[in-house]
């Protein structure tokens, strides 16, 4: 028994003196950022094994020392007792020194040490984490690397592959983006890459300059510039006349037949109409004595021109005057905006008579009473039936003595009744009497400043005003100025008409009235009917009302859509000037100086934007200054 104690009391104090305790020692297993975790990889935990714990005591004490984030480089922590060994891994990597080196990037990212400490042969392996700081320079350019292919995905997305006209440079609404386009072949005018007309497909390389806080990138985009051959084809007329007589004048029809064809988005014709027999003859006053002439045509019974309704009259303005060939569909698509009662519809065309090629031409509504157009009465004995009238000086210059239309004289300006005809059954003198009279009554209302509410809708007055003073169309005050009443009803105006002398497109006026400023229709000299209304308070006020309900929504998009009328007409308007090769070179009674000087298409069409657009801004000032 004796033995026995003095065994056990040899074996406390060996343990006491090593510090050894009979429990089994625990590795600790912790989270970053509060502890890193750790692991052993070498052998299971034993009782018999006294220095793990020891290992595990000097972990605990060099974790305290462990960075969280780094943003340059640092020495990891060693254990100053000399019977240790520490060695640090990042990525199976011994890290000679300790020494943990700063990667920069432009992100922050966590990343994992491993270490192992090494105590009498013994090796546990541990790991931490900690956050490695991104570096601000890289981190901006990343930043910035990442707004430019913002930016060049944007411009790419609305840059088309292939162009079938000029095409508009894109505007990028981005703060603090600025661009600069050139190219390599063709040029840029007026913002717009100008289509050249290849007879092959063309790639054009566009150099995009892309300023943004304050650096400069260049990323090239390519374009295709599609072959002539699919430009998208607008609809074609084709007429042959009975043994392809000529048509000469405006009083008789040459009689034949029309073909009609529309175009699918490959190409491929559509046969709106065939072999319809019709007359043709001339038409119109001015445009009578240009190379390229207008025409109207008649049906022998009702048809569809490319429209929804069937009639028997049809219209095709030459434009020849007007060098952007769209000034007519400007004017009339401005007047549908604001929902007069009837607009003349706008339908470009190819037109061949006989074979041959005549141009490009507006096919249009005839400006005469039916259910389609002016909607009035005809047709019936009443004095108060409905009417259509035309303010029309050009009368003087056929001769009132020897002029064949059917006319009255208010204060010397000439009105040609046009319905009702004065051919028909049904017409009378007591019609002749009324209308006459009830306009030189309008006349004299307004003149002394009377009102005139139970006279005239004051409605349809301003809002053709609107378009005309839009415009500035020199024939406001002079002729194809439309009135029409219905019955019982009050005068109106419309149908608009007649604008390719018009927006700085008319040499015969002198300089001071063809610009973009100043009163056009409501002067002495012009219109008096409007003269006299502007010195009405309550006509200033409601137009000013008007022109602020459609100032932005129907006159600025009219002029905004003047490109996309153009670019649908780019394969017919190059064959039209490639036949009546004007641009630049036409110089007539008609053509102003600032029209003369102008060389290609592209000017043409710059100039009417920027008339217009300036035009627009002054009518705005002046309206709002009432």
């Amino acid at each position: 028994m004796k033995k026995v104690m003095i065994v056990i009391t040899i074996l406390l104090l060996t343990l006491s003196f090593y510090g050894c305790s009979l429990t089994t020692p625990k590795v600790s297993t912790t989270t970053f950022p509060t502890f890193p975790s750790f692991s052993s990889t070498t052998e299971i935990l034993t009782t018999e094994d006294l220095r793990i714990n020891l290992i595990n005591e000097k972990y605990l004490e060099l974790e305290t020392s462990f960075p969280t984030e780094i943003s340059e480089d640092v020495i990891l922590p060693n254990i100053t007792d000399e019977d240790y060994e520490v060695k640090y891994y990042l990525d199976e990597t011994l890290l000679i020194d300790n020494n943990l080196s700063y990667k920069p990037q432009s992100f922050d990212e966590t990343i994992e040490v491993s270490l192992d400490i090494t105590y009498q042969e013994k090796t546990l392996s541990f790991s931490f984490e900690l956050l490695q700081l991104r570096d601000e320079d890289l981190f901006n350019e990343e930043l910035l690397n990442q707004k430019f292919l913002e930016i060049i995905d944007e411009i790419r997305a609305i840059i088309p592959e292939v162009i079938f006209s000029d095409m508009t440079i894109p505007e990028i609404d981005i703060l603090g983006v600025e661009l600069s386009i050139s190219t390599d072949k063709s040029y840029i005018y007026d913002n717009r890459l100008i289509f050249t007309f290849p007879e092959n497909d063309e790639v054009i390389n566009l150099a995009v300059d892309i300023e943004y806080n304050r650096e400069v990138r260049t990323v090239s985009i390519p374009v295709i510039m599609s072959d002539f051959s699919h430009l998208p084809k607008i609809p074609e007329i084709y007429i042959l006349t009975d043994e392809s007589l000529p048509i000469e004048t405006k009083e008789e029809y040459v009689y034949g037949y029309l073909d009609l064809f529309s175009y699918d988005e490959f190409n491929n014709s559509i046969l709106e109409l065939g072999g319809a027999r019709m007359g043709i003859k001339l038409r119109g006053n001015s445009t009578l004595f240009m190379p390229k002439l207008p025409y109207k045509i008649k049906f022998e019974q009702k048809q569809e021109m490319l429209s929804d309704y069937d009639q028997k009259d049809w219209v095709l303005l030459a434009n020849f005057a007007d060098q952007t060939l769209v000034r007519n569909a400007i004017a009339f698509n401005m007047s549908n905006g604001l929902n007069l009662d009837f607009t003349p519809m706008v339908r470009f065309v190819d037109l061949y008579i006989n074979g041959v090629y005549q141009g490009n031409y507006l096919l249009t509504d005839q400006v005469e009473v039916s259910s389609n157009r002016v909607n009035v009465e005809e047709g019936s004995f009443d004095i108060d039936t409905g009417y259509l009238i035309e303010y029309d000086y050009r009368l003087y210059d056929e001769g009132l003595d020897v002029t064949e239309e059917n006319f009255f004289l208010v204060e010397w300006i000439p009105f040609v009744i046009k319905s009702p005809d004065i051919s028909d059954d049904n017409y009378s003198h007591d019609q002749y009497l009324f209308i006459s009279s009830y306009m030189q009554m309008v006349y004299n209302t307004l003149k002394n400043h009377e009102s005139y509410n139970h006279l005239i809708d004051e409605a349809s007055f301003i809002d053709w005003f609107i378009v005309n003073e839009v415009m500035k169309n020199v024939d406001s005050g002079y002729s194809s100025v439309y009135f029409y009443k219905e019955k019982q009803g009050l005068l109106k105006m419309g149908p608009v008409w007649d604008f390719d002398l018009s927006s700085g497109n008319y040499g015969h006026l002198q300089e001071d009235l063809r610009g973009p400023e100043g009163w056009y229709t409501a002067r002495y000299d012009k219109n008096i009917f409007f003269m006299y209304l502007m010195e009405y308070e309550g006509f200033r006020t409601n137009l000013k009302t008007r022109w602020n309900e459609v100032y932005e929504e129907v006159v600025l998009k009219a002029i905004d859509n003047i490109y996309s009328l153009v670019d649908m007409i780019a394969r017919s308007r190059y064959l039209n000037f490639s036949q009546w090769n004007i641009i630049g070179t036409n110089s007539d009674w008609y053509t102003s100086p600032e029209i003369l000087a102008l060389d290609t298409y592209e000017e043409q069409v710059f100039f009417l934007v920027d008339f217009l657009n300036k035009r627009a801004s002054w009518l705005n000032e002046a309206i709002n200054d009432f």
